[in-house]
């Protein structure tokens, strides 16, 4: 058997890891396009070591499907491993990294010992997905940082990728600085477009804005706010309702919950809790405007934010990464973004719904691509 590419990542339980559910989306998307493929799982916590013997196998879609227990040492898990090799003889490698995917400490050493005997195997492309923690918060992390950013310069150094893809420009830039070129391969939404009624249409009294996923404690909306109330005064906005979809997580249920009586009158702030995929993308569609989160630097490693996009959703980036005005000014010029700055105001009152995207199409493309195996 021979396969044009082995897929490598953690674990491949859909719908609890946003690497799988990509992984399992691009595979099936190549193989239509007749590229054949086969997903591995080398450190699965949601199968357990005797669930189908050694290595649990089923097919999706015409894929093989192939998932090896977290629960194995690392000593067996590397001859399971290099016994599919063998078997599927895959023409390209692509490991989806992530250091807490590999190890629960985020320091996957045994990955790093386990890998550099199949190095020559097969062509290797790496797609990091995260690279190491930020070492501003803590001591703690510092230290963590630095072991992280060793273990993945010495996967490139010996693995030799012939392909590296990041989701975002941050993480091209780090890796830039230590001479590893890079390409963005951009995420897609794992959430499909359900048509429903009037999908674009706005109201002209109220404005309505959602939130997609978790809400960590770096993000503080106190400014958003003062500055989305100013905009409403402005543009004669009679209400404001702000709206999680999904799992917004502890921290976040709490700051809803205060931002609900502490707010302005003219605010209103639901909880709708988890929903099936179709009602989100109803949400998203009856929503104005998406808030994202995360840094500006970040937005293309938020599948919130692809979610937004590809419901034509213009999204209001509330975190400005600083110096990096040249990025700003790409975002604003797209004409799907909205961000907290001095024009504030003026561009949120022109902000429109556009066309959603077929992300995946582009980010298949990409892949291919990139690997030489575009058809």
């Amino acid at each position: 058997m021979s396969v044009n590419i082995l897929f490598l990542c953690g674990t491949l339980e859909p719908a609890k890891s946003g690497v799988a559910d990509f992984i399992l989306a691009l595979a099936g998307k190549l193989s239509s396009n007749g590229i054949s493929c086969a997903c591995l799982a080398i450190h699965d916590p949601f199968i357990s070591a005797t669930e189908s013997h050694l290595v649990n196998r089923s097919t999706q879609a015409g894929i093989d499907i192939l998932r090896i227990s977290a629960d194995h040492p690392w000593s067996l898990k590397a001859k399971l491993i290099k016994a599919q090799l063998d078997f599927l003889q895959p023409q390209w490698i692509s490991l989806h990294y992530v250091p807490y995917a590999f190890n629960a400490k985020g320091l996957p050493f045994a990955l790093l010992s386990s890998l550099l005997p199949l190095r020559n195997l097969a062509r290797w492309e790496i797609t990091a997905h995260e690279l190491w923690v930020d070492p501003s918060s803590s001591l703690r992390y510092r230290v963590l940082s630095k072991l992280q950013r060793l273990i993945f310069l010495r996967l490139c150094a010996k693995l030799k990728p012939a392909v590296v893809h990041v989701t975002n420009h941050g993480y091209q830039a780090q890796l830039s600085q230590y001479q590893i070129n890079s390409s963005i391969l951009p995420l897609f939404s794992s959430i499909p477009l359900c048509l429903g009624p009037s999908p674009y249409a706005r109201s002209e009294s109220q404005w309505t804005f959602i939130v997609f996923g978790a809400i960590n404690r770096d993000w503080h909306p106190e400014q958003l706010l003062e500055q989305i109330e100013a905009a409403r005064r402005v543009h004669n906005i009679q209400s404001c309702r702000f709206v999680p979809a999904g799992s917004i997580g502890d921290y976040g249920a709490q700051l809803w919950d205060s931002l609900q009586r502490d707010a302005y009158p003219a605010f209103a702030f639901s909880r709708l809790g988890l929903l099936p995929a179709d009602d989100v993308s109803e949400q998203l569609q009856l929503a104005d405007f998406g808030i994202c989160v995360a840094p500006s630097l970040l937005i293309d490693k938020s599948s919130a934010v692809a979610a937004m996009l590809a419901h034509g959703l213009p999204v209001i980036i509330s975190r400005l990464t600083p110096n990096y005005e040249a990025w700003h000014q790409a975002l604003r010029s797209s004409g799907k973004y909205v961000l907290l700055d001095s024009s504030f105001a003026k561009s949120i009152g022109s902000a429109q719904k556009y066309q959603p995207e077929n992300q995946l199409n582009d980010t298949v493309n990409r892949f291919s691509e990139a690997l030489g195996l575009a058809v």
